[in-house]
């Protein structure tokens, strides 16, 4: 049977070997030509294979296609793909890699960001943190009202870093207030990614310090 190009990449992409040097590697090259993509035609044949897919390893690989492909190509179509698999995926690695994808497009005002929202209260950290990430390209206010909701109530101080890093790339100055309760934290990194998210929000927005 002639397999189809994304068929042939997903294989690779997953394919089990035994690795000397990375950049040698099957999968890492595979990755490697992923990146590269911008056949927007892929998008429904990945949407289609996932949903009946029984390999988590081969949905991770074609999240990661489908975050390429939206990325090289703006189609929103590849976003909402991801944003509707959001809600239908339960491994939690498999949702990070999803996520990760979600991570590297932008996330316009007439998207429902529902599914993400759901999973910043997932008690999976590596879900958590993935979803904090994936609002990176949030424009919708409501994305930066679930950030601060989340930091107002965890104390986990890896929520407050991976939240101070959304809020660094999209935070208005209302955010200001709960990103500065962290200045005080004896955690360093809690503390420089607080500052960092604060000097970035007023620069991008023309406050003075």
């Amino acid at each position: 049977m002639t397999l189809t190009p994304l068929r042939d990449l997903l294989n690779r992409m997953t394919v089990k070997e035994v690795i000397t040097h990375s950049d040698r590697s099957v999968a890492w090259l595979a990755y490697r030509e992923a990146e590269q993509l911008a056949d927007e035609g892929m998008v429904d044949e990945i949407d289609a294979l996932v949903r009946v897919s029984k390999s988590k390893r081969e949905r991770g690989a074609a999240y990661f296609v489908l975050g390429c492909i939206g990325s090289n190509t703006g189609t929103a179509r590849a976003t909402s793909v991801l944003l509707a698999r959001a809600s239908v995926e339960s491994d939690k690695y498999v949702l990070h890699q999803l996520l990760a994808s979600l991570a590297k497009l932008s996330l316009t005002m007439d998207l429902s960001l529902e599914p993400v929202y759901s999973l910043l209260k997932d008690e999976r950290w590596v879900v958590r943190h993935a979803a904090l990430g994936a609002l990176h390209g949030a424009l919708s206010p409501d994305a930066e009202e679930h950030i601060l909701e989340l930091l107002a109530g965890t104390t986990d101080p890896y929520d407050r870093i991976y939240a101070h890093a959304t809020l660094n790339r999209m935070g208005t100055p209302r955010a200001i207030p709960l990103i500065s309760v962290a200045l005080v934290s004896r955690k360093r990194d809690v503390k420089l990614s607080a500052e960092a998210a604060i000097q970035s929000i007023r620069s991008r927005h023309g406050i003075a310090p």
